[in-house]
């Protein structure tokens, strides 16, 4: 199938239901806080025709396919209506033979709080639940070889005799399938007597020792995960490398690696890499890419299990798992979280300078729809949902973040403006904010026609972002 119909069907199945969710919070918040909602609208005017009624609501098809609304007694789409505009309401409220009508002006601040917030609260619920969908129906893992790659001085594991090069195979008789879940499976055994199955120069058996835990170390060894296209790491660094030194200097966290390859634009580093049971040293030159200096690598960290030793992933195959209902729900949940930390420390690195702004790239739905298509093309040509699930997740995030920006026009904004309400003690005039939202509705139609133009002329590198 084409990119364009894979990204148009990917903007169809992902960001339509995700913005009528949203729609929806907001619609439930109204009803909960007993405001008249004239309107739940699928699509946007002119109004193609009225599906039904139900209570005081109609319910619309509209022509425009880009999401839906919700037209509560007293707003229109995102700002207060003022005095002249309320008489269209009247007249439809008596139409319909609505009692006991209540607008939004009505509304306590904290009922219209609740009111905003509710359309990003509903797009983090359902980001949540993507998540544990994607737990449910399979999602990636890795599947490696479990090496041991250092061993702490008069710790468990020395004492019961591994050794560097090892490879575990199981633990208690299960497999071990990745040093993450050999990490927290041992953790999850702590003080207690455990069965290791190691290899060891080809040859299988068994060891028993207590996971008594020592004491936490600092250190984190940078795994590489992947290689960058047309980067200085091409032909030099693989995946399964773990950095141990540059310049000679030991490197023992992700952060001193970033901040010292950041240092050095343009100057030849000798990168030293455990491979296997070797090591081995390159020459590389950092240079900037989309704002930041790299040698080209996505990187992870590894640390150190309780029992003392670190053990790292080799010969890496990747399958995929369903978990059952509670297990799903807890890594659904672990998802969501590691997304928002992740989320969080982006941000963190922006506003310090270590990403450039170039790198954090707004999109349009244009963008959307080219990261997304190759997500769904995944997703049908391996038969597997977890693609299109985790991307859809992520974006039901991206809408309830962008939506929460204090910006006027957006859900943030009107928080903003009830929160200055609270803090005065009295409303701002409906004339005023009108237009306060409308310059901000402009601004942001102007955002969002620059980001499309930059999107048809510079598409976004999927494999960048994979």
């Amino acid at each position: 199938m084409s990119d364009f119909f894979m990204g148009v069907m990917s903007f169809v199945l992902v960001l339509v239901p995700l913005i009528i969710i949203h729609e929806f919070g907001h619609f439930i918040a109204a009803k909960l806080s007993r405001i008249t909602v004239l309107e739940f609208g699928i699509g946007f005017p002119p109004r193609a025709l009225t599906l039904f009624r139900r209570g005081d609501t109609i319910y619309t098809l509209n022509w425009l396919p880009i999401g839906g609304f919700v037209r509560p007694y007293g707003e229109d789409f995102v700002k207060p209506k003022t005095e002249e505009e309320m008489s269209y309401d009247r007249s439809e409220i008596e139409e319909r033979g609505i009692t006991n009508p209540k607008s939004v002006f009505q509304a306590t601040p904290w009922q219209r709080l609740f009111f905003m917030a509710a359309g990003p609260g509903i797009n983090f619920i359902a980001a949540w639940v993507l998540f544990v969908a994607m737990a449910l129906t399979g999602q990636p893992y890795a599947k490696a070889d479990v090496t041991v790659y250092d061993i702490m001085p008069d710790s468990p594991a020395a004492a019961a005799g591994l050794q560097e090069g090892d490879i575990l195979l199981e633990l208690n008789g299960e497999e071990i399938k990745s040093a993450d879940r050999f990490n927290t499976s041992i953790s999850d055994q702590a003080n207690e007597t455990v069965t290791l199955l190691v290899q060891r120069d080809g040859e299988p058996f068994e060891l028993a020792l207590t996971a008594q835990p020592v004491e936490s170390s600092d250190v984190e060894r940078v795994y590489i995960e992947g290689i960058m296209e047309d980067m200085p790491a091409v032909g030099k660094l693989e995946p399964e490398d773990v950095i141990i030194a540059v310049d000679g200097i030991e490197i023992t966290s992700i952060d001193q690696l970033q901040d010292y390859t950041q240092a050095h634009e343009g100057v030849e580093m000798a990168v030293t890499v455990l491979r296997g049971n070797d090591k081995l040293t390159f020459s590389l030159a950092p240079r900037k890419n989309e704002g930041v200096v790299r040698i080209g690598i996505t990187i992870s960290a590894v640390k150190p299990a309780i029992i003392g030793l670190t053990a790292v992933n080799r010969d890496t195959d990747t399958f995929t798992e369903k978990l059952p209902f509670i297990d799903a729900i807890q890594t659904g949940s672990d998802n969501f979280v590691n997304f928002m930390t992740r989320l969080g420390e982006f941000v963190d690195e922006l506003f310090s300078g270590e990403i450039s702004p170039e790198a954090a790239r707004p999109v349009s739905p244009v963008g959307i729809g080219q990261i997304g298509g190759p997500m769904l093309e995944q997703s049908l040509d391996d038969d597997v949902a977890w693609p299109i699930l985790g991307f859809a997740a992520m974006i039901s995030i991206a809408l309830a973040v962008t939506n929460l920006l204090p910006i006027p026009g957006l859900d943030g904004g009107r928080i903003l403006f009830v929160v200055i309400e609270l803090i005065r003690g009295k409303p701002m005039e409906p004339e005023r904010e009108g237009v306060i939202h409308f310059i901000g509705m402009l601004l942001l139609l102007g955002l969002v026609a620059l980001t499309l133009i930059n999107d048809i002329v510079n598409p976004i590198d999927i494999g960048g972002l994979k």
